[in-house]
């Protein structure tokens, strides 16, 4: 028993004193905001030097089952809003044109590098029928479940694919690999 103590006792220990585990890889953060229009800020939160080369936001499995809302008398509740850059030079290739009532949002960036953040605004409605708060507020509950997908590069590595999903704080962590 002595010998059997002893060994545990140095596997804590080691447990204890080893050096935590830090993320790796690619990195993305995307928090929403519900204003008029609504805000999603991207922030390239990459240890190393990732670069962001696209992001599509797939709405369709959210808990709100949100649309985006870009034209008067279409899919939305009101207050429509077309994709606008708001702040952020991170190499936007072209402002997507997204059709009313659309579930879906691609971006492509030219030099979205660790470090850089990125605002935009769009105006986003839920498609409850018993909405607590009215179709055109959306909450971080309603916007739960939507996911985003992106692709990234490294100069060393490559390319590789990180993926997040929305979850009741209005917030998505897109991550890659992680190692020791």
């Amino acid at each position: 028993m002595g010998r059997a103590f002893f060994g545990f006792t140095v596997c804590l220990i080691g447990l204890v004193l080893a050096p935590a585990a830090r993320a790796c890889g690619p990195e993305v953060v995307i928090r929403f905001f519900d204003s008029a229009p609504d805000i999603f800020i991207i922030e390239n939160k990459s240890q190393e030097p990732w670069t962001l080369l696209t992001l599509e936001f797939r709405t369709k499995s959210s808990a709100g089952h949100v649309v985006f809302d870009t034209d008067f008398g279409g899919a939305g509740a009101s207050e429509p809003q077309q994709f606008e850059p708001v702040e952020g030079e991170v190499g936007l290739m072209s402002a997507p044109v997204v059709a009313d009532g659309a579930e879906e949002l691609s971006l492509s960036f030219a030099n979205f590098e660790r470090g850089r953040e990125f605002t935009f605004s769009i105006d986003l409605d839920d498609r409850l029928p018993m909405s607590d708060m009215g179709q055109a507020y959306v909450t971080g509950e309603e916007i739960q479940g939507t996911t985003v997908l992106g692709l990234l590069t490294h100069p060393q590595i490559g390319e590789a694919k990180a993926r997040g999903t929305f979850g009741a704080d209005g917030k998505a962590h897109l991550r890659g690999a992680t190692c020791v």
